[in-house]
């Protein structure tokens, strides 16, 4: 039979021979696409060495049909039977006709490199499974080698070992899979000097394209950012402007073919040539997928296709764009139609909203929980991506719009309107359509050294959070849970939170409420005003009633509490609640403090020596400080970055120093969860991350690689000792 198949030739083979992604890419060449020359190793192949390797551990015996159930809580015992199954995938031989017919198949390819290098990918079929199979081949580490017997060998045992790390073994046995449902070819391709990569991506009507100098791997790595563009029709924009101070290249000379390059050029990635060769590109697509690309001196070629990201949850617009009514920020995915019920000012009426309508307001307050949950999607004319409201409106699975400019002159009570919490578009609509909810975070990424915690504040949202792997509560906010007025039901509602997720860690962040978002009285700057523990001082009513929630609770059986104190601005107004804390009889509830206001970075051993036991780092209002921009106005929007390097440093500078005082640091982020932003929390060693439940599967993903390219980059600086 076979083992070997061009990519022109795949149409006739069956799929779970060679892969989704090899298909694809397939389909993509037989319409004529420039697709860069593939060889596949069909599945089979795969299977064929693992039934010849000869399985020392009685476990591994009959592995090509195993079913391989692990106990997933024991991680040492799961990463031990990993590194034995890769470990003996390397160190197995491959037939020698293996790999000269791969090396008769590579004479074909053009040479892009000298001498030529090859790249093998991943690509997956797996039976009975109605999902992706996206997910999986991405977590599977492309291989680059040289052409050689040797390479060539080495290179594809590595890729095929890959499928045995053992954050990959959780995830197939996590999705219910068996071994032998799991297809595995592998695509060959060359590889060389590029001048550029990226990707393309359908981004509502239009395209997204992403640029880097040279191979990819900057990007996959987390080592630079790409020049990004916004495709419309016949017009391409640049949207962001690339940062990049290495390239990746292929180098002759090494044992590795990879190169690692430091890189000074200030001129744009993409020069007229190479635009215009990816708008001709994008104006003749007509597909939903990703396209992944790489630029050589004399052809375009493309790498790779991929099913949309998950993530992405974008419809395009039924109408043209005039018919556009307003835009903001997109601060909750999704899209819907429905009638619309506008708000001129913030007195809610009598009655509640009606079902399945879109609420146009001035602003969203936190205390509007009941009301909001009968919306279908919410459009403000105020707000930005950290603010209260839209905070809420993500758990809540709304879709939402914020500084969204006269959305309530322009849109109407009862208008039929539609509203693209993805791109942050607001249009007229002809015809009602169903909400479109963010897809639920299925959790299957459970084994990183980093904890992934929980921002919650609905009790309604614990269902949907309860089964999750995730390590807790990292913030539960009490305004949001309250409303911003007080309750005797709070200690329910926190014994609630703390009985659903026991053993597991619930943090209680005491009141900080914000005159604007509360509609108390009103302050000139009320980002900068009387909340947070100062407000304590002022009148600690409040503050009091908390502890005395926390102190029911406590006594209630609920240890799993801890206490975190926001917005503390001096080491004093720690102390004054430190005392109140005694007060209440809880000198046990471990108490911590935010760390969003830049005086606790450079006083944070005082705190330490004042009784703080922990820190959790707020990068809303962290960011807001550090950069004198108010998060909540959508007209600062560009200039509000989480990930602008004071801001990255401070970041780093908090976690060392917790670490350096035996105290544990996590941190609270409504951030985009970039390879650069993530790797900075890694590399400084950040005990957990908390995120919104819609960001669950997507953190777990960029934790694991964040910790994948930290290991691999210690493991490379070893061997170049």
């Amino acid at each position: 039979m076979d083992t070997l198949f061009s990519i022109h030739q795949i149409e006739a083979q069956p799929l779970g021979m060679v892969g989704e992604q090899a298909y694809h890419l397939s389909l993509m060449a037989q319409k004529g696409y420039p697709v860069i020359p593939t060889v596949v190793i069909i599945a089979t192949r795969f299977r064929n060495f693992l039934e010849t390797i000869h399985w020392l551990q009685p476990l591994f015996a009959d592995l090509p049909s195993s079913s391989l159930r692990l106990n997933l809580k024991d991680s040492q015992q799961l990463q031990s039977i990993a590194r034995q199954i890769r470990q003996t995938i390397q160190h197995a031989e491959l037939p020698e006709a293996w790999l000269t017919e791969l090396q008769s198949a590579i004479a074909q390819f053009p040479v892009l490199s000298n001498p030529p290098a090859v790249i093998l990918r991943p690509s997956i079929f797996i039976q009975d499974f109605e999902a992706t199979t996206d997910e999986l081949s991405r977590l599977l580490e492309p291989q680059i080698c040289w052409t050689d017997q040797q390479s060539l060998g080495a290179g594809l045992k590595a890729l095929w070992a890959e499928l045995f790390r053992a954050r990959n073994l959780v995830y197939w046995q996590s999705a219910k899979l068996e071994l032998h449902q799991i297809q595995f070819a592998v695509m060959m391709q060359p590889i060389g000097d590029a001048i550029a990569s990226g990707s393309l991506q359908p981004h509502s009507m239009n395209w997204e394209l992403t640029a880097t100098r040279g191979l990819e791997t900057a990007i996959a790595r987390g080592e630079a950012s790409p020049e990004i563009y916004q495709i419309q029709g016949d017009q391409m924009r640049l949207q962001q402007a690339g940062r990049q101070t290495v390239s990746y290249q292929i180098q002759a000379g090494k044992e590795e073919p990879l190169a690692r390059l430091t890189i000074h050029e200030a001129a744009s990635i993409l020069q007229p040539p190479q635009q215009f060769a990816l708008l001709s590109l994008a104006q003749t697509l007509h597909t939903p997928a990703v396209l992944e690309w790489q630029f050589y001196p004399s052809q375009l070629y493309i790498t790779q296709v991929h099913d949309r990201d998950p993530i992405v949850n974008q419809l395009p617009s039924p109408q043209p764009a005039e018919n556009t009514l307003s835009s903001g920020l997109a601060a909750a995915p999704g899209v819907t139609i429905a009638p619309a019920y506008v708000l001129t000012d913030l007195q809610l009426p009598e009655f509640s909203l009606p079902e399945g309508s879109i609420l146009v307001t001035p602003m969203i307050l936190p205390s509007w929980v009941p009301f909001l949950k009968s919306a279908a999607a919410i459009v403000s004319e105020q707000g930005g991506m950290t603010s209260h409201g839209a905070i809420l409106a993500r758990e809540l699975g709304i879709p939402a719009v914020v500084g969204a400019t006269d959305a309530t002159q322009r849109i109407h009570t009862g208008d039929l309107i539609l509203v693209n919490g993805d791109t942050g578009g607001v249009e007229r609509a002809t015809q009602p359509q169903a909400v479109t909810k963010p897809i639920s975070s299925r959790s299957r990424w459970n084994l990183n050294a980093t904890s992934l915690m929980l921002n919650l504040s609905q009790t309604d949202s614990i269902e949907r959070a309860i089964d999750l792997e995730i390590d807790g509560v990292g913030l539960l906010r009490s305004e949001l849970l309250l409303g911003g007025k007080l309750d005797a039901q709070l200690s329910d509602q926190i014994q609630h939170f703390a009985r659903s997720f026991a053993p597991r860690p619930v943090f209680y962040r005491s009141l900080d409420l914000r005159s604007h978002e509360f509609q108390s009285a009103a302050e000139a700057n009320p980002m900068l005003g009387m909340h947070g523990t100062l407000s304590y001082l002022q009148n600690s009513e409040s503050f009091d009633f908390e502890l005395a929630a926390l102190k029911q609770a406590v006594d209630a059986g609920c240890s799993n509490l801890r206490l975190i104190l926001p917005f503390v601005r001096t080491v004093e107004e720690f102390i004054f609640c430190r005392r109140r804390i005694e007060q209440a009889g809880l000198l046990d509830l471990p108490t911590w403090i935010m760390a969003e206001v830049p005086s606790v970075l450079f006083l944070l051993p005082d705190y330490v020596r004042a009784g703080v036991q922990g820190i959790c780092i707020g990068t809303s209002d962290l960011t807001q400080l550090i950069l004198a921009v108010d998060r909540d106005q959508s007209t600062m929007a560009k200039s509000f970055d989480e990930s602008h390097p004071a801001v990255l440093s401070a970041i780093a500078q908090l976690i060392q120093t917790a670490h350096r005082l035996n105290i544990p640091c996590t941190i609270s982020t409504q951030a985009a969860l970039t390879p650069q932003f993530v790797d900075c929390l890694i590399e400084s060693g950040i005990d957990a991350i908390s995120v919104n439940l819609s960001a669950v599967e997507t953190a777990n993903r960029a934790i694991a690689r964040a910790e994948q390219r930290l290991m691999l980059r210690k493991i490379r600086d070893r061997k170049s000792i």
